[in-house]
Order: structure tokens, then sequence, then C-alpha cells
């Protein structure tokens, strides 16, 4: 699931986190740039996915209240076809 345009131009941004943490990064050669795109990125899909199970619960409560009040398609072709025989 992409949840940003990937080609998009890349931006300058300020950010404040623990000094020893960044200090530990450099050191270790980490590219805090990439580290903090994938970070965000992933929070965002997790949003994203906790969004769209929260429409598709929605859904089948929906769904499932449609076949309290009418019974499925199935059951009526079911109990149509044994009303034929």
């Amino acid at each position: 699931m992409n949840v940003y345009d990937h080609s998009a131009s890349k931006r300058p941004v300020t950010l404040r986190m623990n000094g020893d943490l960044l200090s530990r990064a450099r050191a270790a050669g980490l590219d805090l740039s990439a580290l903090a795109e994938a970070a965000v990125a992933a929070a965002l899909a997790k949003a994203a996915l906790v969004e769209l199970e929260a429409e598709i619960g929605q859904a089948c409560e929906a769904h499932e209240g449609y076949l309290a009040i009418y019974g499925s398609l199935g059951d009526a072709v079911r109990a149509s076809a044994a009303d034929a025989e």
C-alpha cells in the first residue's frame, strides 16, 4: 500500500532528538534521513491500516444488519428452489 508519493522531492526539515542517540547514530554511520523517512512511512501505513480495518468493521456491521432484516440471497434462492420441487 502506497501511503505517499515516493517520487516527491526531498525537503529539508529540522528535528530534535536525544543528543546521545544522535551521536551514536552518526558514529554507526546510519543514514538518519532514510531512517526518519522509513519510520514516518511505517507510521502512516499503520494509521491507514487501522482506518481501513475500522471501515471494514463498519461495513460488516451494516451487512449483518441487512441480513438480519432481509436475509441472504442464497437463502432466498434455496427456498425458492425447494418450493419449486
